[in-house]
């Protein structure tokens, strides 16, 4: 499998376990770090790789958003690898290696000192997950999101993670579906297969801008499924591919808890 990177280019020193092993950083800094670092860019306007960071909360971030903002920060290393980084030597360097390319620096700003970067990885990592559905309810509005990881054939420790985030508005009828990818923008066919039926294509492309004001710009990272190709909700699964080469990950709708799904009854067609 290809190997996945950001261009970002941020100097980190090397991690080491006793480092990596820091006590848990504050929801209250975790949510400073990120509007300074990373609101930035990913703004209410432009919503890079499909998603604001303008209001995150670490307090209530799902699972699905954690593991996607740490893609992102540790250029895709795979949760099991950042996890494993403090007690590891050898998964800390592949991650002091890899956080070298590392979206911490793409707001232009200096990074914090190692034990601030060590702390904020560590959070994340703790509450990142893949392959659970998470969902939430406010204002009629229901969504529902999933991580999912294409572990890398090529680079061991190394993955994408693909997230998934469906929503309703029961008041309105409309609803959507998204699929986003890191750590690494792409172009191309991705092929969405519902419940093993022959899949329906769908061409990635466009750009998206830094929302800093910065003008480099780099191929899309989400694209809305839903309303750009209708796909029903699965009654087991929705596996995606082609977009990268090699990789395939499939999500389980069968796991979605039934009140979940009878929540999106209003606004998506089984």
């Amino acid at each position: 499998m290809r190997a996945l990177i950001i261009t970002a280019l941020v100097a980190v020193s090397l991690v080491t376990p006793a480092a990596f092993a820091a006590e848990a950083m504050p929801v209250a800094q975790q949510n400073e770090l990120v509007g300074k670092y990373c609101a930035v860019c990913h703004t209410d306007a432009s919503r890079n790789g499909g998603l604001s960071l303008e209001h995150f909360d670490a307090a209530s971030a799902a699972p699905s958003l954690a593991a996607m903002m740490l893609s992102k920060l540790t250029s895709g290393v795979a949760l099991e690898t950042v996890r494993a980084a403090a007690t590891d030597p050898d998964a800390a360097a592949l991650l002091a290696q890899k956080m070298k390319r590392g979206a911490m620096g793409a707001a232009g700003l200096p990074i914090p000192d190692q034990a601030t970067v060590d702390a904020f990885v560590s959070a994340f990592a703790s509450q990142a997950a893949a392959g659970e559905w998470h969902a939430s309810a406010s204002n009629q509005v229901t969504t529902a999101s999933i991580a999912g990881e294409a572990p890398s054939a090529e680079n061991p420790g190394e993955a994408s993670i693909y997230r998934l985030v469906i929503s309703c508005n029961a008041a309105t009828g409309q609803g959507d579906m998204q699929l986003a990818w890191a750590p690494m923008p792409q172009r191309g066919t991705l092929l969405a297969a519902t419940d093993g039926k022959p899949p329906l294509r769908f061409e990635v492309d466009g750009t998206e801008t830094m929302g800093n004001g910065n003008p480099v710009t780099s191929g899309p990272a989400a694209v809305h499924l839903y309303k750009a190709i209708s796909i029903p909700l699965p009654a087991q699964t929705l596996a995606f591919s082609n977009l990268f080469p090699y990789q395939t990950v499939a999500f389980p709708f069968d796991a979605m808890a039934p009140s979940t799904r009878q929540a999106f009854a209003a606004c998506l067609a089984d």
